[in-house]
């Protein structure tokens, strides 16, 4: 029997995992949350009608990720399928895959990157656009655009950091310093130093745990002054605020979608509850609010479903509403975020905070939300302008007071490259055309409108030929993306050279493509380029992958032994896909292998010269492994970080949209010699509204699906697409108009490579499969051979 609040749970129920370190560098913040899981068990089971029979097993996973999966994964086998807690990032990304692997549920209730939206986890944590940007949009305004960033070296400082560039940008700010410490680091005298040096307006500070009281102690003892420069900080609650000593925090400013100090009758009453349960005067924080409400949502669909299988509770949780003592939660159907009120607060010498703003209503969890100028509402001219617009050769464009287009002719669009919504220099557009009219108009707000004159169609086809000049390529890549291009241009440097490459980037975004033009455009592209995914081999088989081995090294070994893949390289470029996951003790072998130029195999004692040039990739943030995790050499990070190229993501470079599906189409086509190779704007802007989790290796399945879908017509319209989150309910909504089969399409396709080939072997070949397969579909589809 377990217990839990002097209640006798059954084993043979619900199981609970609760996984939150109760000791470790961010205990100060998880014990609360700990409680707060607790008292929303103790309250749940008190009022439901029908009482559920629970067996809440806790695991101490000590601030360690993968002390986290471990805890986790023997939980799973016990039969645990719902997992409540994680508080950093790092141990929740090394749950998933147990997530994954069991079909569990992870209750995740802290504030997070966002950049997220897993089918296996209910975040009731805020994401950026709830309290970062709310953050940058108060302290702009109030204390000046300088601002100085600092946090603790793991995910999600460096990805909320990442964030705050493109926010801050946009909100006429400018970051003026950055620095990351190491988890429990305590000394900040030079850092504070630095942060004076940089003259900021004020601090925003992503510490967390035992960093967060050093730092501010730091600060309050080195006299500075809060009102002149004060720290801004997601994180820091009344729990920390507690930890450290209230006069060190007073001042300094939080956020959150809840503090102990809101004045409603229903947050006194909950605290008076909680602090009976306890039984001690406890503080409670945002993050414990969070998680309150996330088990209290949880344990109510668990109980309506009478089950605690993932499908069910999220069936039940999409749209649910939670009124809570700060105000009501509501779950989003769409991405199991909660939306929520949001208040900032400065701290006092009571170590509560004082509301100094709150958000007039919820404001909706976008964990992939960009930040973009508000678009000006439709005016009445509007609806006659584009009946004009696509029939006039004229030049016209209406622009705001802020030079916002408004308003913008198809030839102009086309011609001087505006939209609705860009932001533009009337300076340049007049000296682009022609102005014979340049009048400003009132309306509801003042209106600049400018008239051209009508350009010709060669003129046009010049433009479009300057415009096409703006896709940069290297090798077979090409983007039209900023960022991107400066990537490129940096791949092209290092082609040039001999130096080693560490590519980054999330799964699919062409990291395998990135290295293959690199070395295709080197002066070892005449040489062998051997890739290896250092993640798919068996920890056991790593070390002959790479090095090759002897005859009789070790039982099954080939007669006569093998070259590894340094061996087969040499001369040429060897390529370390998934770098992150090499195990640690073989890390040293490789790099003594870089370092040295030589190798050695397996059972063999003779050292072997090996010429090649290294380029590595990951997925992972190998700087986090290093000061966090420990699962990853700092000498070798560095041996492969001469040359670092990061990959976006397709979801920042959507731009890039279009002409890749241009490519995957004409491909496609070339391939089937049949199927549509046009696709229509609104296909294309049903495309740059999806988020690309699965980025380019995604796109191309999507567009793979829609051409076989449209196999029969032009062109691929929006019907034709479709994503793997919209479920296969999705793919029974089908035009029934759409008569083509996959089957048919294949077995015609294998007909007309047999005949224009001169033998099986030839024609499996051009079909990209074995001999056997094609004899297998042969006669499968009862094919009579020429």
């Amino acid at each position: 029997m377990t217990q839990i609040e002097g209640r006798e749970l059954r084993m043979n129920e619900i199981r609970l995992g609760l996984l939150f370190s109760l000791t470790g560098v961010t205990s100060i913040t998880e014990q609360g949350q700990y409680q707060a899981a607790r008292f929303a068990i103790d309250q749940f089971l008190k009022h439901v009608n029908k009482r559920i029979k629970l067996n809440v097993m806790v695991c101490d996973i000590r601030s360690d990720p993968d002390e986290c999966a471990k805890q986790a994964e023997l939980l799973a086998k016990f039969g645990v399928k719902v997992f409540i807690g994680c508080y950093t990032s790092a141990c929740r990304k090394a749950l998933l895959p147990i997530l994954e692997r069991y079909d569990a549920l992870l209750l995740y209730p802290t504030l997070y990157e966002g950049l997220e939206a897993h089918p296996n986890v209910f975040y009731t944590g805020e994401v950026p656009n709830q309290q970062i940007l709310t953050l940058l949009r108060y302290m702009i305004p109030h204390f000046g655009r300088k601002v100085y960033l600092i946090g603790t070296d793991y995910i999600y400082p460096h990805y909320t950091n990442r964030q705050i560039y493109e926010f801050i940008s946009q909100l006429d700010g400018e970051v003026v310093g950055e620095s990351y410490v190491s988890f429990g680091q305590s000394q900040f005298n030079e850092i504070v130093k630095d942060i004076l040096s940089r003259k900021p307006n004020a601090i925003f500070s992503t510490l967390v745990g035992e960093n967060i009281k050093y730092f501010y102690r730091c600060y309050y003892d080195m006299g500075l002054d809060p009102a002149e420069m004060p720290i801004f900080s997601p994180i820091t609650s009344e729990i920390e605020i507690k930890a450290m000593g209230e006069k060190y925090a007073a001042g300094h400013y939080g956020c959150g979608s809840y503090f102990q100090s809101l004045p409603s009758e229903e947050n006194h009453k909950f605290i008076k509850e909680f602090r009976t349960f306890t039984g001690k005067d406890s503080v409670i924080s945002s993050v414990m609010m969070n998680t309150y409400i996330g088990v209290r949502l949880l344990l109510e669909a668990i109980h309506r479903t009478n089950g605690d299988t993932r499908r069910q509770i999220f069936q039940y949780l999409r749209g649910r509403t939670f009124q809570a003592p700060s105000g009501v939660f509501k779950v989003d159907p769409n991405n199991l975020h909660l939306s929520r009120q949001v208040f900032i607060g400065r701290a006092n010498q009571l170590g509560q905070f004082e509301l100094v703003w709150a958000s007039e209503k919820e404001i909706e969890a976008n964990p992939f939300f960009k930040y973009q100028a508000e678009t000006p509402k439709p005016l009445p001219w509007k609806a006659i302008t584009n009946i004009w617009k696509e029939h006039s050769g004229d030049i016209l464009i209406v622009l705001n007071d802020k030079s916002e287009v408004l308003f913008a002719s198809t030839r102009a669009e086309k011609l001087l490259n505006v939209s609705v919504g860009n932001k533009v220099a009337i300076e340049t557009l007049q000296k682009e055309f022609n102005v014979s009219v340049d009048q400003v108009i009132q309306h509801h707000q003042p209106l600049r409108v400018l008239l051209g004159h009508s350009v010709s169609t060669q003129s046009l086809e010049m433009k479009k030929v300057k415009n096409r000049e703006k896709i940069y390529r290297f090798h077979i890549i090409q983007t039209k993306n900023a960022t991107y291009q400066q990537t490129l241009k940096l791949a092209e440097v290092a082609a040039g050279n001999d130096a080693n490459v560490l590519i980054l980037g999330e799964t699919g975004t062409g990291k395998e493509v990135m290295a293959r033009a690199i070395h295709e455009n080197s002066e070892r592209r005449d040489k062998p380029f051997v890739a290896v995914n250092t993640g798919a081999i068996p920890k056991e088989l790593i070390a002959s992958e790479l090095f090759g081995y002897v005859e009789g090294a070790f039982t099954g070994a080939k007669k006569g032994g093998a070259k590894g893949k340094f061996e087969q390289a040499n001369g040429g470029t060897l390529f370390l896909d998934e770098i992150g996951e090499m195990p640690l003790e073989l890390q040293v072998h490789l790099l003594r292998a870089i370092a040295q130029k030589t190798i050695t195999r397996l059972g063999d004692d003779r050292e072997r010269k090996v010429n090649v040039r290294i380029i590595s990739a990951t997925n992972r943030n190998l700087k986090e492994e290093i000061a966090y995790k420990h699962t990853f050499r700092a000498d070798l990070y560095y041996r492969l970080n001469v040359i670092t190229l990061k990959i976006p993501p397709l979801r920042d470079r959507k731009e890039d949209i279009p002409h890749l599906v241009m490519e995957i189409l004409a491909d496609l086509y070339n391939q089937y010699h049949k199927g549509p190779v046009q696709i229509s704007s609104a296909a294309v802007h049903k495309l740059q509204l999806h988020s690309w989790p699965g980025n380019i290796r995604e796109l191309k399945n999507v567009i793979e699906l829609a051409f076989f879908l449209a196999y029969r017509e032009k062109e691929v319209r929006p019907e034709h697409i479709y994503f793997d989150m919209e479920g296969i309910e999705n793919l029974a909504a089908v035009p029934k108009n759409t008569t083509f089969k996959l089957k048919e399409l294949e077995k015609e396709t294998i007909e007309r490579v047999l005949q224009e080939s001169s033998s099986v072997c030839e024609a499996a070949k051009k079909l990209g499969i074995s001999r056997s397969t094609l004899y297998r579909r042969i006669q499968q589809f009862n094919i009579k051979k020429q």
